[in-house]
């Protein structure tokens, strides 16, 4: 993350009435090609899971495979020739008004692979900075034929991807999506939510990253880095935490995150951390620059994978250069954190939140300073969420 002054932030029961429908995207061909027939076979069998599981909290599954006739013809929609940003979202399109129907159920979306399955949006980067485009789901989620980053600030449809890192293998596309089948079924758990919660920060922002955790009634000692590095990482940090808020730096070159003090960027935490502590079933929330990183990735080499693979549902971060406050009051990516857990606690969906952090960020922008700056602009785009959107993770709190 950034920090808004430009200083750099880089180096369960019977069936239920189905009140709202999950739209799956993703590619036969693609899949097939990465995982071979009997590897898209196993993706199936876990997607017939997830629909059963989805149905006990309901939520309506829907399978949309834009490239193949046959997942599209109960739909009345043709494949895709080629699979691009604009022509999946035209197919998308096109679903989301029938599956809506005159009922006009909610409807969420939910993209199955990374960017090299289904890929993201590149936008043009309404930042001076030095990402050349910012990679974005909020497209998808934006209103028919929306595809600039001015017309995609604010989407209206809550959009959540499973990504499938490097390819090798779908397991850790199986993986999540037989977590998010077994969602509906965990127990609430008696501890508040900040006996649950871990903030880890960069000292150079632990004033920020303090008005956040204060902002969601965590009183709880913050982890500073330094003095704390990713060798002095404890399992005992995760123990019993299912709300996980990150503000440090990170990088599209290495796979860690970082702390400040000064001009020193000592190593905060690395996925070996993540895989060798964290127990999943947890929120993560990153201000990282480049937290979301996952294409061409795989666990040991992107903070996001790591999580997902030890089990966690629910990831929300950036996908490039990413900015905040250095000190109170909290701005731009400190805006998403504090509005997206705040929503959850109200018992949104993980979807729902984003959508209306996004819009908390908004309107207070809009209301302090009378516009939308280019770092508002970049924050509103860049942040995506990784795991099932129609997910409720009440039990975390």
């Amino acid at each position: 993350m950034l920090a808004s002054s430009r200083n750099p932030r880089g180096p369960h029961g019977p069936r239920r009435a189905q009140d709202e429908t999950l739209l799956l995207i993703s590619s036969r061909q693609r899949l097939s090609a990465r995982y071979g027939e009997h590897g898209l076979e196993t993706i199936q069998d876990s997607l017939k899971q997830f629909g059963s599981g989805l149905s006990q909290r309901g939520v309506r599954l829907v399978v949309g495979l834009v490239d193949d006739a046959r997942s599209l013809s109960g739909l009345g929609v043709a494949p895709v020739k080629r699979i691009t940003p604009g022509s999946v979202k035209g197919v998308m399109d096109v679903m989301r008004e029938k599956v809506s129907g005159r009922s006009k159920i909610p409807v969420s979306v939910l993209i199955l692979g990374g960017h090299e399955v289904i890929p993201y949006f590149k936008l043009t980067n309404p930042a001076p900075d030095s990402d050349a485009e910012v990679l974005s789901d909020n497209p998808y989620g934006s209103r028919p034929g929306a595809m600039s980053a001015e017309k995609c600030l604010l989407p209206d449809v809550p959009v959540g991807r499973m990504p499938d890192g490097d390819g090798h293998g779908p397991g850790l596309l199986t993986g999540q999506i037989e977590l998010a089948s077994r969602s509906g079924k965990r127990p609430v758990r008696a501890e508040t939510g900040d006996a649950r919660s871990l903030t880890y920060t960069a000292a150079v922002w632990q004033r920020a990253s303090r008005e956040v955790a204060t902002g969601l009634g965590w009183k709880g000692a913050l982890k500073v880095c330094p003095p704390l590095t990713y060798l002095r990482v404890k399992a005992g940090w995760f123990e019993g935490k299912t709300l996980l808020y990150f503000n440090l730096h990170g990088s599209d070159r290495e796979p860690y995150w970082f702390g400040q003090a000064a001009e020193k960027y000592p190593t905060a935490l690395s996925p070996r951390n993540v895989t060798n502590f964290s127990r999943g079933s947890n929120v993560v929330v990153t201000e990282a620059c480049y937290g979301a990183i996952e294409a061409g990735r795989s666990c040991e080499t992107s903070m996001a994978l790591a999580f997902l693979a030890t089990g966690t549902p629910c990831f929300v971060g950036s996908t490039c250069v990413a900015y905040g406050a250095l000190v109170p009051p909290v701005s731009e990516a400190d805006l998403i954190a504090l509005h997206f857990f705040r929503s959850l606690q109200k018992g949104m969906t993980a979807g729902r939140a984003l959508v209306t952090a996004r819009a908390h960020l908004a309107a207070l922008a809009i209301s302090g300073q009378g516009y939308l700056d280019e770092d508002d602009k970049k924050t509103l785009l860049q942040f995506v969420l990784l795991g099932d959107p129609t997910l409720r993770p009440t039990w975390a709190f």
